[in-house]
């Protein structure tokens, strides 16, 4: 799917999001497209068309995750589009440290439809965002959320 900020490639079963990852290079990939990943198409398209998009009804497939990963990435889903949560917050919310958070964000393999850019430093410092910070900024300003 081509956006803004590069291409997203979305594997899904028939049930479920397998996964959703930026790509750097997306040449060559195949294509085999079903209901969900074409509800997700639309779903992106609004995203960066402004609208509020929350993809919460797209389901998505946990196997081989811990349960309170699987809570932290369903919490997070909830955090509405321009506002943010703190790692320590999150990981109150999971029983999870704050550095256990982090590591479960840079891990997501759902990139938007668990929006972990919205999970930042308590002092309002973004934090990690896999290497690419900049990006995690883009996208928070796109939603509209206030910076420090």
């Amino acid at each position: 799917m081509p956006t803004p900020i590069g291409p997203l490639f979305a594997r899904a079963g028939q049930q479920a999001l397998l996964s959703v990852e930026l790509l750097v290079l997306g040449e060559g990939l195949p294509e085999r497209p079903n209901r969900l990943l074409h509800s997700l198409a639309r779903r992106v398209e609004g995203y960066f068309a402004g609208k509020e998009e929350t993809f919460l009804d797209i389901p998505l497939d946990y196997t081989g995750l811990e349960a309170r990963r699987i809570a932290l990435y369903e919490e997070v889903r909830r955090i509405p589009p321009g506002e943010t949560r703190s790692y320590a917050q999150m990981g109150r919310l999971c029983g999870l440290t704050p550095r256990a958070v982090g590591a479960a964000m840079r891990a997501c393999p759902f990139f938007l439809v668990v929006p972990a850019q919205r999970v930042i430093h308590a002092d309002g410092s973004l934090g990690g965002f896999a290497g690419r910070e900049g990006l995690k900024e883009w996208l928070l300003r796109w939603e509209g959320a206030r910076l420090a």
